[in-house]
């Protein structure tokens, strides 16, 4: 492992491009964002990495080094204890000392686990009270509205691409590149599809040739565009009545996909019609 001298380890978050440190602190930088998505702020994930790049530290030489405020720094390493990922020695000062790093994300990845048993749990509780309450909405005669929902990140856009499949009636067509197909096909997006009653089709664009994660499917429900045009569109739709539109694809990072889903009519029709002419003007991948 390599070692870096004290004062370098503490200028090593504000290391500028012209020093020998740049290189540490774009990977450490990384590692943070990466941090966040397991649920810290990103001052708990830099606290948390400057502990575990940097040895046990007392919580002045935290303030110190990375020049947070005293009561923040204080509230942080309390709150990355709570979390598990921080240990405090029985020592005058206090030292806290990070978890290895395969530990700490062990310990974050089972604790959301269990946040999501106690909510599935709290789920009939919550329902059952909610059914309980009248609805005080006034009923009108006003035609059906157009709805339209935005959405960041592939957790809940995936989601709701589910829903939408397994309230299908009729048909499911898919349209996007091979790394959105990928990531619908480790989703289990596609087994939904193609497992469904219901007509399913896709069309990979751009694409020589069918994905080899493809070839349990049925291949007459699977065609490829070469054209490079298409490389950035992908959307889903739903019978007549519902679509899901990415805005930014899987050519971006997972928690940067943006989709928006709508049941417009207009939208739909003009996406269907676009989806049926690339299907005729598609090569079959068999």
């Amino acid at each position: 492992m390599k070692q870096i001298d004290t004062e370098s380890q503490i200028e090593v978050f504000a290391a500028g491009k012209d020093s020998s440190l740049y290189e540490y602190k774009i990977k450490l930088d990384k590692i943070k964002n990466e941090l966040v998505k397991f649920g810290l702020t990103q001052n708990q994930s830099k606290v948390y990495v400057y502990l575990g790049k940097y040895g046990a530290k007392t919580a002045p030489e935290v303030v110190k080094s990375l020049g947070m405020p005293r009561t923040e720094t204080y509230f942080i390493l309390n709150t990355l204890q709570n979390k598990g990922i921080v240990t405090a020695e029985f020592s005058s000062p206090t030292r806290y000392t990070a978890l290895p790093i395969e530990q700490a994300i062990s310990t974050l990845i089972n604790t959301e686990k269990e946040n999501l048993d106690i909510l599935a749990r709290q789920e009939k509780q919550v329902t059952d009270m909610w059914k309980e309450v009248p609805t005080f909405a006034v009923e009108t005669t006003e035609t059906k509205q157009d709805r339209l929902q935005t959405m960041e990140g592939t957790g809940q856009i995936y989601s709701k691409i589910k829903e939408m499949m397994r309230t299908a009636r009729e048909q499911i067509v898919i349209f996007g590149s091979e790394k959105d197909i990928s990531r619908f096909y480790h989703s289990e997006i596609i087994e939904m599809a193609f497992n469904s009653i219901i007509d399913a089709r896709v069309i990979i664009s751009p694409a020589l040739r069918m994905p080899d994660f493809l070839n349990e499917f049925d291949k007459k429900k699977i065609r490829v565009i070469p054209d490079e045009q298409n490389n950035n569109q992908c959307f889903v739709i739903k019978d007549s009545d519902e679509i899901m539109l990415f805005l930014r694809n899987a050519a971006h990072p997972s928690h940067n996909v943006f989709a928006m889903w709508s049941n417009s009519k207009s939208l739909n029709e003009p996406l269907r019609k676009l989806f049926e002419y690339s299907w005729e003007n598609s090569q079959l991948c068999y």
